[in-house]
């Protein structure tokens, strides 16, 4: 079951803040694209409902950049300032982590476990090789490219995961 962006991004930045490793805006956004690549590539379904763009710096999800903007580059260490889109407009609502199961758990923590320590700067030159399906989609100028789930399904079968 696909989940909110929003919601794994999260996750994330809860782990970031409970593991004393708190990550920035860029660096969210990678890891929720190397969960949702995981999470394809071993489950053969989307983790995030939303689609990955071909931006400037790598694949981005426009909430995630909504969300997390106000952040601009500084490490996220407190969410208490934190807004999220809700039905009702701006506002902040705690996401309900307890709604993942156990296969999305899984995704998160493969993924933090093994690119906690990595930078943004290092995350993003990863989905800019060439081969990527950022490299693949990417034209300079347009944010707006959608990057497809199989595509980057594929690319983690291949550069990531191994039987």
């Amino acid at each position: 079951m696909p989940y909110s962006a929003s919601l794994i991004a999260y996750a994330f930045v809860k782990k970031g803040i409970e593991d004393g490793k708190p990550v920035t805006q860029m660096k969210v956004q990678k890891l929720v694209y190397f969960a949702h690549g995981i999470h394809l590539a071993n489950n053969g379904e989307p983790l995030i409902s939303e689609t990955f763009q071909a931006w400037k710096f790598g694949p981005v999800v426009p909430a995630i950049y909504n969300d997390y903007k106000l952040y601009g580059s500084s490490p996220i260490s407190d969410t208490s300032t934190l807004f999220i889109l809700s039905d009702i407009g701006y506002g902040f609502k705690e996401p309900d982590l307890s709604e993942l199961d156990k296969k999305a758990i899984e995704s998160i923590d493969i993924t933090w476990n093994a690119l906690k320590d990595s930078n943004a700067i290092q995350l993003s030159n990863w989905t800019h090789k060439a081969g990527s399906p950022w490299a693949d989609h990417f034209v300079s100028g347009i944010n707006d490219i959608p990057i497809p789930n199989k595509d980057i399904e594929n690319y983690f079968k291949k550069e990531f995961i191994k039987n």
